[in-house]
């Protein structure tokens, strides 16, 4: 079959743009016996309805987080009924599969279905209902059968993160100069028991060391990238593969800045990963604290202690690497008073970076399961719709969701009151563009920022795409 896997543009400027990790792995798991090609809508030149006439897809798979949501339901309306299978893939179709079919898609792909998706092609109809129900078919897919009804495989956990290279050469090399930093993942999944992540109790997989440096070995030299950003949950999970991939980097003198994902209670007796991840060129360590107050951190089955944040964030500034401290705003029980330790920790660290994010109960996490249960209530029904954008309409929010133990305006109150508290100490919003093209130490983004990435329509109303150099200091 020809499949064309599309990653749409979100409705609202990201504040970086990467490569579409899940649509260079379907690809990689289509490719020998289907032809596969790749459209990003967020730097591809040519409109989507151009690149299907001339490609002529039997499927088009469309890869989408809730930050797409929108984009990607225009999409099944739009190509709907015109004699494509369209499928839905990514995070939100896994844990969303029956609205993204009554939304317009045909088939909802849940989970990791690279080891199953080439076959399950192959048996596929041309014409509706697409899928021969009378086969028994394997974990990770949902669609509906000859009558109607709803079928519903399971979500797909088996995918070996060892056994696939990425199609990386199915992007074509324009679409690199617009993209703001590479982007690979070494590990798979976290062990943690957050209750608002969507990775949480995910089991945890590592890919070989060398087929990790192997792939950023192509990042650097062949799609041209210095700056890349690890999208690992938790890079730092088991020291002695961090190591090895370390030697790796060095031994190949691999010349690049890259960044990684950690939690903050890294064990002493392995913090000499940092001065190893320093030496092969790790800029930047994002730590997810997301409170100073442990009662929140316990509510919320953190499993971390605030007493051990601050050793393990020295350290690692020590070994010269850049920190960024992540905050999240409304968890559950956390009252105003609460919120306002996290801005004591961060005046005591001052790291390089400071992202302050709004508790959002997403689809797939414990939380998203249930918000009511956690103090998260919605006041309206498309409120993903409302919150797939990067930033928050301050006066909209309180219209949209309301949270037990902290008022909207206090969640404001809050955000401003981080930025007032730390421009002392030379901190500037992300949001001021005039300062921030001065590439300044110390920045703060909050939920408020809005992205500053230029957008350009044309004549048919095409976005194009965002000209933004690459920085290194900013790779998160």
């Amino acid at each position: 079959m020809r499949v064309l896997l599309v990653y749409p543009e979100p409705d609202t400027a990201p504040f970086y743009l990467q490569a579409p990790m899940e649509c260079l792995s379907l690809a990689a798991a289509l490719e020998g016996k289907h032809q596969v090609q790749i459209y990003d809508q967020n730097v591809d030149e040519q409109r989507l309805e151009t690149v299907i006439s001339e490609f002529a897809p039997d499927v088009i798979g469309v890869l989408f987080t809730m930050r797409c949501l929108a984009a990607s339901y225009r999409i099944a309306q739009q190509f709907k009924q015109k004699g494509y299978i369209l499928m839905a893939a990514g995070k939100y179709p896994t844990f969303k599969a029956k609205e993204c079919i009554e939304t317009g898609f045909d088939i909802a792909l849940q989970g990791n279905v690279e080891e199953t998706l080439s076959d399950f092609l192959d048996n596929l109809s041309l014409k509706y209902p697409f899928v021969d129900s009378t086969l028994t078919q394997p974990p990770g897919y949902f669609f509906k059968d000859t009558h109607g009804n709803h079928v519903d495989t399971g979500i797909a956990h088996s995918l070996d993160s060892n056994h696939y290279v990425l199609a990386r050469h199915l992007i074509p090399q324009k679409y690199h100069r617009c993209y703001s930093h590479g982007f690979l993942i070494g590990s798979r999944g976290c062990l943690f028991t957050c209750l608002f992540c969507t990775s949480s109790r995910t089991g945890y997989k590592e890919r070989e060391p060398k087929h990790v440096v192997d792939e950023l070995e192509y990042v650097v030299n062949i799609e041209g990238h210095s700056a890349i950003h690890f999208g690992d949950d938790i890079f730092t999970y088991n020291p002695a593969w961090v190591i090895e991939v370390c030697r790796e980097i060095i031994a190949r003198k691999i010349v690049c800045n890259w960044s990684v994902n950690s939690r903050s209670d890294v064990p002493p007796k392995h913090w000499h990963i940092f001065d190893w991840m320093s030496q092969a060129g790790c800029k930047i360590v994002a730590f997810g604290i997301e409170s100073a107050d442990q009662k929140t951190l316990k509510n919320v089955r953190k499993g971390l202690k605030v007493e051990k944040i601050l050793p393990v964030v020295n350290r690692a500034r020590e070994a010269n690497i850049g920190i960024r401290c992540n905050l999240m705003i409304g968890l559950p029980g956390s009252t105003y008073q609460d919120h306002l330790s996290s801005i004591d920790l961060m005046e005591a660290i001052q790291p390089r970076q400071i992202v302050a994010s709004l508790c959002i109960p997403y689809p797939g996490s414990k939380m998203g399961n249930n918000p009511e249960q956690f103090g998260i209530r919605f006041k309206i029904p498309n409120w993903e719709t409302l919150l797939e954008k990067d930033y928050c309409e301050p006066h909209l929010l309180g219209n949209i969701v309301e949270y037990d133990n902290i008022s909207t305006a206090e969640i404001i109150q809050f955000a401003k009151m981080l930025v007032q508290r730390l421009e002392p100490y030379g901190y500037i919003s992300i949001s001021q563009d005039d300062r921030r093209s001065e590439c300044p130490e110390k920045v703060i983004k909050t939920f408020m920022d809005r992205p500053k990435l230029p957008m350009v329509r044309d004549e048919a109303g095409r976005r194009d795409y965002y000209r933004r150099a690459l920085e290194s200091d900013w790779v998160l």
